[in-house]
C-alpha cells in the first residue's frame, strides 16, 4: 500500500510538471500564431481579431507597454521567448515572458483567470510599436483522471484492508489460541481441546497440539499411576525387613539396618506422597498467596521452629494451592533442617511475584547448587541421611513450580546461609 501510493504521488508530481511545461508551450504557440495573424489582417479588424482569440483562461491585449519589465527573464523564460522568434522569423528579439506569482483573488476585464496563483506573462513587440500582452495560468485544476486515479487507489487500499483484516482474524486468533494453550500445558492446567480452524496448515499444526496433549496427559497419568503403585507394594516388603532386622542379635548391626531401612521407609513414603498430590490434579484457581504463606508460618511456630514472613496484607495469585503448599513447605523444612532458621519474604513486582527464603546454614558448594534439585540428591556432611532428608524436597518444590509457569534456584548469600528464590508469573 506504501509503494502505490508513492507510485501514484511520483505519477501525479512528474504529470503535473508535464502538464506545466505543455501548458508555457501552448501559450508560446497561441501568441505566435495570434502574431502572425495580426500580420494579415486589415489594422481596423485587429481588436476584434484579439478578442476572439482569447478564452476564459487566456487573455490578450494590445497596450502601449509592456506587461513583462525589460531584463525581467531568466533562463527557462529566455528560452521560451525565442521560440516565439523563430515562430515569427523575427531578426531581432521581439517577446518577452516572465512567470508571476498571481494574488488568488486578482481578476481581470474577462473575470477571473485562475484561482491558482501562477501565470506565464508574455509581451511581444508588433511592427506598429505596440505591445501584444498576454497572460494565462498555469496551475491547472486537477484533472478527473487524477480523481479517478485517487479513487481507484483508495478503493483498493480499502479492499486489501478488509482482506488483510479477514487473513489476520483467521490466522492470529487461532495462533494466539494455540500459544495460550501451550502456556496452560507448560503450567499442568487442564483445558479443552482446541478447535480447529485458520488455513489447511494452522488446523494440521492444532490437531497435532491436541493429540500431543491427549498423549502426554495419558502418559503423565500412566508414570504416576506407576510411581504410587511401586512406593505402595513396597510398604509390605520394608516392613518385613523391618521386623527380620529387630531380630538380629548384634546390636551394632540391627541399629544401622534399621537406620537403612527407616530410610528407604522415609523415600517411600515422601514419593508416595508426591504420586498421590499428583494423581489428585487439583483444579487452578484464585488464592492469597500471602494468607497461605502466613498460614505455613503459623503451623512452623507451633512447632516450635525459628520461621518468620514478611508479606503484603494479600498478594492475589492464580494456581493450584495444595502443589504450591507442598513446595513452599518443603523449601521452609530444607531452611530450618539446615540453616536453624527460615525467614520469608514475598515481593510483588509489576510482571512477576518473588518468594524468597533464607536461612543461616552453611549454605552449598556453588558447583552444586543445581545438582541438588535431582531426585533423592544430598550432600554429604551437614546435608546427609543423618538429618532425615530424603533428598525429594527441592525436586517436588521445583516440579510444582515450573508446572504453575514460574522457576525456583538456590544461592548462597553474602552474608552467609542460602537462598531459595522463587518466581511466579504476576
Amino acid at each position: 500500500m506504501g509503494a502505490q501510493a508513492a507510485a501514484f504521488a511520483m505519477f501525479a508530481h512528474e504529470s503535473s510538471r508535464v502538464g506545466r511545461a505543455a501548458a508555457r508551450t501552448q501559450v508560446v504557440d497561441r501568441i505566435a500564431t495570434l502574431v502572425r495573424l495580426l500580420d494579415t489582417v486589415q489594422p481596423d479588424t485587429v481588436p476584434s481579431v484579439v478578442a476572439a482569440y482569447g478564452s476564459p483562461r487566456h487573455r490578450f491585449t494590445i497596450d502601449a507597454g509592456s506587461l513583462v519589465p525589460e531584463g525581467a527573464m531568466g533562463v527557462d523564460e529566455t528560452r521560451l521567448a525565442r521560440r516565439i522568434d523563430r515562430r515569427m522569423k523575427a531578426d531581432v528579439s521581439q517577446a518577452r515572458i516572465a512567470l508571476v506569482e498571481r494574488d488568488a483573488g486578482e481578476d481581470t476585464p474577462r473575470g477571473r483567470l485562475s484561482d491558482r496563483p501562477q501565470a506565464l506573462r508574455v509581451s511581444v513587440l508588433l511592427d506598429d510599436g505596440r505591445w501584444l500582452n498576454a497572460e494565462a495560468p498555469l496551475a491547472l485544476r486537477t484533472p478527473p483522471w487524477i480523481r479517478i486515479a485517487l479513487i481507484q487507489v483508495l478503493a483498493s487500499v480499502v479492499a486489501v484492508l478488509v482482506v488483510v483484516a479477514i487473513a489476520n482474524r483467521g490466522i492470529v486468533g487461532p495462533v494466539a489460541e494455540l500459544a495460550t494453550a501451550a502456556e496452560m500445558a507448560g503450567r499442568g492446567a487442564a483445558f479443552e481441546p482446541l478447535p480447529e480452524r485458520g488455513p489447511r496448515e494452522l488446523r494440521t499444526m492444532t490437531a497435532a497440539f491436541n493429540v500431543m496433549q491427549v498423549r502426554l496427559e495419558a502418559f503423565v497419568a500412566d508414570r504416576t499411576r506407576m510411581l504410587a503403585a511401586i512406593s505402595h507394594d513396597l510398604r509390605t516388603p520394608i516392613a518385613s525387613l523391618w521386623l527380620r532386622a529387630e531380630m538380629v542379635e548384634d546390636g551394632e548391626l540391627r541399629s544401622a539396618m534399621v537406620r537403612t531401612i527407616s530410610d528407604m521407609g522415609r523415600m517411600v513414603d515422601a514419593t508416595l506422597a508426591f504420586a498421590r498430590d499428583d494423581a489428585l490434579a487439583q483444579e487452578s484457581g484464585p488464592l492469597d498467596l500471602a494468607e497461605m504463606v502466613r498460614a505455613l508460618v503459623d503451623d512452623h511456630v507451633v512447632l516450635g521452629r525459628d520461621v518468620t514472613v514478611a508479606s503484603p496484607a494479600d498478594l492475589q495469585f492464580h494456581g493450584r494451592p495444595v502443589a504450591l503448599r507442598r513446595a513452599l513447605d518443603n523449601l521452609v523444612e530444607n531452611a530450618v533442617r539446615y540453616g536453624d532458621r527460615a525467614r520469608i519474604t514475598l515481593e510483588r513486582g509489576d510482571d512477576s511475584i518473588r518468594i524468597l527464603v533464607d536461612d543461616d546454614g552453611p549454605g552449598i558448594p556453588a558447583d552444586r547448587i543445581e545438582e541438588m534439585f535431582a531426585p533423592f540428591a544430598r550432600l554429604e556432611g551437614s546435608r546427609n541421611a543423618e538429618t532425615g532428608g530424603t533428598g525429594l524436597g527441592l525436586a517436588i518444590a521445583r516440579s510444582a513450580i515450573r508446572a504453575h509457569g514460574g522457576d525456583v534456584a538456590l544461592a548462597n548469600r553474602g552474608g552467609g546461609g542460602l537462598r531459595a528464590d522463587v518466581s511466579l508469573p504476576a
